[in-house]
């Protein structure tokens, strides 16, 4: 993969658990960094969730490594959010990263 392909800006979010106050946890997320990369969907999946339709997205994202993203961390892109389920190296050189990612819509 060229670099030039990857040309997506994609703000790296970690979730942080505060304390809400009332004994209890708030989870917030945390501006990590911003990454360039390659945005490619895998499948759509069509279900319920609380009885209301939803689509749920599978992609794999692209960028160079090294970087900080982990399962649980999720990535936001022109207003949509991707969470994070899985980081491989993606060509055995340590040069780039697959992420694989899950968008849901309502």
């Amino acid at each position: 993969m060229s670099v030039g392909a990857l040309r997506h800006r994609l703000t790296h979010q970690t979730a942080v658990d505060l304390p809400d106050g009332a004994g209890g946890i708030a989870r917030t997320f945390l501006t990590v960094d911003v990454l360039w990369g390659a945005i490619e969907p895998l499948a759509t999946d069509y279900g319920l969730a609380e009885e209301r339709p939803r689509a749920s997205r599978l992609l794999r994202l692209t960028v160079r490594a090294p970087n900080t993203v982990a399962a649980g961390d999720r990535l936001l892109h022109a207003g949509r959010r991707f969470h994070v389920e899985a980081v491989v190296d993606a060509d055995g050189r340590g040069r780039f990263h697959h992420i694989r990612c899950r968008e849901e819509e309502t």
